[in-house]
């Protein structure tokens, strides 16, 4: 049993505080999870409806929020790292590396994803148990994971809890973040016991895990909550928000009618008939109060007084323009293109479809916006950790979330040379990561003295010793990269003059 609970800051207190927030997000959570991997709510339907068509409330959920979150996962790419205006560019080589030893190239669409979905994801910096002095950076689910902001200023952590059901262990565990220490728990009981939350998240149910270290305190190094926190579009309290969290009665709707429109078809698959003046029975001889209509059946009834009839066709034309209205209102609110989610596109011109895309395009760069502080705290933690902590101005560099065809960027890259632009800078506008560009300027300058090798030497005016057509004047080259130079061109010596023909005797 915790003793320190009851004592406000103390690490038992911040237990048993983040763990009742934590699970009081769970639901919350899980409810957005559904909207994105198509398993939502179904639409509403007819109480008496048989099971034949329950089943199509199940086949009438469409997972658009899967799309709403993929168009922005797929345009937030993280390309490199600069350490800052007083750091060398070796710092910056040295940040990608760590960054690609942590598997981030792969595991960064993780952290963004789960953002988008349930409002935050968590990433934790901590050493390398096996690789001492490097820094070891894991994802986490935002449903084991919670942090707490300072009151005046929400982005600074002050607290974290991590917690989870050790299955080899047979039992929940915790641990505690805090600036100076962490702390490690067992719980006697679990959720997945089916203990109710109000039971796990007492000062009764949790004691002190020295199985690592003495008294279960370990110390914290970094001198940071090593918990990093990705918000999605926060508010002005730091409370995030997921991507389709606000469109998911426009969801429901959209389902509901999608419901709709596939039992009025199912139901008139067939021509809907009645009959007067006749009595109905099955092939036993007991009555019956409705046909059994197939396409291959012939009704015959022997009294002439019996009437039949057909019922008009349904015209689904109206339900289906509801749904298409309904998916436009999606696509307005969360400035998501009408060709991502009606996937109709007629003759429409490249400009018009970049002009379609500028809402989504300023929604993916407002979001590499909050995202990029913090993996640039991540970034400041790994260095902590190897010692070499860099300025506060580092920052994030992320691919153009806007689309361009090869065509548009050679034909921009053209005009950015003509106005002066130096040729990294260019390389860089034309999406190219930092490691792309320094193999490739390293490229141009061994491309570069091979053609001075294999072009014919002529000797030009003045006695200068140049290749043929100066196409390594030092103008020229200016443009192979930053810090190359014009290679020495060597100057011939001056000939000595003819001796004059002997004289005539």
């Amino acid at each position: 049993m915790l003793s320190d609970a009851s004592e406000s800051g103390t690490p038992g207190w911040w237990l048993l505080r983040l763990g009742k927030r934590l699970s009081d997000d769970q639901k919350r959570f899980d409810r957005l999870e559904s909207y994105w991997n198509g398993n939502p709510p179904v639409p509403f339907g007819n109480q008496r409806m048989r099971e034949a068509y329950r089943r199509l409330q199940r086949m009438a959920r469409t997972n658009f929020g899967l799309l709403l979150v993929e168009s922005v996962v797929e345009r937030l790419s993280v390309v490199g790292f600069r350490a800052g205006s007083e750091e060398t560019e070796s710092a910056d080589k040295e940040a990608w590396r760590q960054w690609q030893a942590n598997s981030l190239d792969a595991d960064a669409t993780l952290v963004h994803r789960a953002a988008l979905i349930m409002s935050r994801s968590y990433v934790i910096v901590g050493e390398d148990e096996d690789t001492p002095g490097q820094p070891l950076v894991t994802v986490e689910d935002p449903r084991q994971v919670i942090h707490e902001a300072s009151p005046t200023n929400r982005r600074k952590v002050i607290a974290a809890l991590k917690t989870w059901k050790d299955d080899v262990a047979g039992r929940q565990v915790a641990v505690v973040y805090l600036p100076d220490t962490v702390h490690y728990y067992w719980a006697t009981s679990s959720l997945n016991d089916g203990s109710t939350a109000a039971e796990v998240w007492q000062a009764g149910s949790w004691e002190i895990d020295e199985s690592e270290f003495p008294g279960g305190v370990a110390a914290n190094t970094l001198g940071k909550v090593p918990v990093v926190p990705f918000v999605n579009r926060p508010g002005i309290d730091g409370e995030g928000l997921g991507e389709f969290e606000d469109v998911t009665d426009i969801l429901d709707r959209i389902n509901t009618g999608i419901l709709d429109r596939m039992v009025v078809g199912a139901m008139q698959a067939y021509r809907q008939r009645y009959a007067t003046g006749v009595e109905v029975e099955d092939e036993d001889g007991n009555a019956t109060a409705e046909f059994d209509p197939g396409a291959d059946l012939m009704w015959v009834v022997p009294d002439e007084k019996a009437h039949f009839g057909e019922f008009n066709v349904t015209d689904l034309t109206p339900i289906v323009k509801a749904i298409e209205s309904d998916v436009s209102y999606l696509g307005a609110i969360s400035r998501t293109p009408p060709s991502y989610l009606l996937a109709a596109i007629v003759n429409a011109s490249g400009d018009a479809l970049a002009a379609a895309e500028v809402g989504l395009v300023s929604k993916c760069r407002e979001r590499s916006i909050e995202f990029g502080d913090a993996w640039e705290n991540v970034y400041r933690l790994m260095s902590k950790v190897t010692g070499n902590n860099v300025t506060p101005d580092c920052e994030v560099l992320w691919s153009d979330p806007q689309f361009r065809s090869l065509s548009e960027l050679a034909g921009a890259s053209v005009q950015l040379m003509t106005a002066g632009v130096p040729w990294r800078t260019r390389m860089q506008k034309l999406d190219y990561t930092p490691t792309e560009i320094d193999r490739m300027s390293a490229e141009r300058i061994a491309d570069a003295l091979l053609s001075s090798t294999l072009a014919p030497l002529s000797v030009a005016e003045g006695g200068q010793i140049g290749t043929r057509g100066a196409t390594f004047a030092g103008a020229s080259l200016s443009a192979l990269g930053d810090k190359q130079q014009a290679p020495i061109i060597p100057t011939a010596a001056k000939a000595p003059p003819p001796e004059p023909p002997p004289a005539k005797q």
